[in-house]
């Protein structure tokens, strides 16, 4: 039996539509699937809740374990600065790959509006876009 990779997408959504939200994290699953035949799941947040949800700490404790099950987490480094909920998840990241065990490498897809040292220290390999993502996750992380 092979393995299922699991690809949580992580990004801004506060004061997005839906489509702001979902088109880089669509495109990037659309690239991934032409590139691979390896078994691929993705976890698109915004999919799941609306980032109106009336019960906030139910989406964060959902995300948490999406998160902390996942193998790669993509990043859309554009709009983090505001992003409350990205640096947090960033962070849950951080902190379970210092655990033995599993571990979950982090793919920033941008430059980030921020110049904070912590947000590029924390990611594992940054690309431009989309294309250089999905190329980096079939080359070298789905095997």
């Amino acid at each position: 039996m092979s393995k299922t990779f699991k690809i949580f997408t992580s990004g801004a959504m506060g004061g997005l539509t839906y489509n702001e939200q979902m088109d880089w994290r669509l495109e990037l699953e659309h690239l991934v699937f032409e590139l691979t035949e390896k078994k691929v799941k993705f976890i698109h947040p915004p999919d799941f809740f609306d980032y109106d949800f009336h019960d906030q700490r139910v989406v964060k404790e959902w995300e948490i374990n999406q998160l902390l099950d996942s193998d790669i987490v993509v990043i859309n480094l554009s709009n983090i600065k505001n992003s409350i909920g990205t640096h947090i998840e960033l962070g849950v990241v951080q902190a379970a790959n210092r655990l033995p065990g599993h571990h979950i490498t982090t793919i920033g897809i941008g430059e980030p509006n921020t110049d904070h040292p912590w947000i590029k220290s924390s990611i594992f390999y940054s690309v431009k876009d989309t294309v250089e993502a999905a190329d980096f996750i079939c080359k070298y992380l789905l095997i």
